[in-house]
């Protein structure tokens, strides 16, 4: 699992998810982004009180990839999606609010705040099309960042 262990095959296909701007590393682009998109991937990731466990392995091998996550300890970030996962399950309404606390997070620095939606609709389309579940999540995280959900097509 590339998510813990970092070992994505090269060969394989992946999608570029958003990222800093090219150019020298972003310090901003630090702890308030990675829970902020952690906490995206997993409220995407929980359905009616449950993860299932093969969504759970692509979206983290998804976030694993991705170019300014995978700058942080592997153990951290698997750490920090269990840890939203869990409370997803435990207690899926509080763990929601939480969840959507760790998303906010990102609420003033928009540029991070796009990147975390544009992960929502990548993370949102590994089934295929956005279901409603993800269409919720996502216009309720524009919400919560103070974004218009038609400027990503939601």
């Amino acid at each position: 699992m590339a998510f813990s262990n970092r070992l994505v095959s090269p060969a394989s296909p992946q999608t570029d998810p958003p990222g800093p701007p090219p150019g020298p590393r972003n310090e901003l682009w630090g702890e308030t982004f990675r829970d902020a998109a952690l906490g995206m991937c997993a409220v995407l990731a929980a359905t009616d009180g449950r993860v299932d466990p093969a969504a759970r392995m692509r979206i983290a091998q998804m976030a694993g990839a991705h170019e300014v996550l995978q700058r942080q300890s592997s153990d951290d970030l698997r750490n920090l999606f269990e840890d939203n996962c869990a409370r997803l399950i435990m207690d899926p309404a509080f763990g929601h609010a939480y969840v959507m606390a760790q998303i906010a997070k990102a609420t003033e620095r928009p540029e991070q705040a796009r990147a975390v939606v544009r992960i929502g609709l990548i993370v949102g389309r590994i089934e295929g099309e956005l279901d409603a579940h993800a269409l919720t999540v996502i216009r309720e995280a524009c919400q919560v960042l103070r974004l218009d959900p038609h400027e990503f097509g939601v």
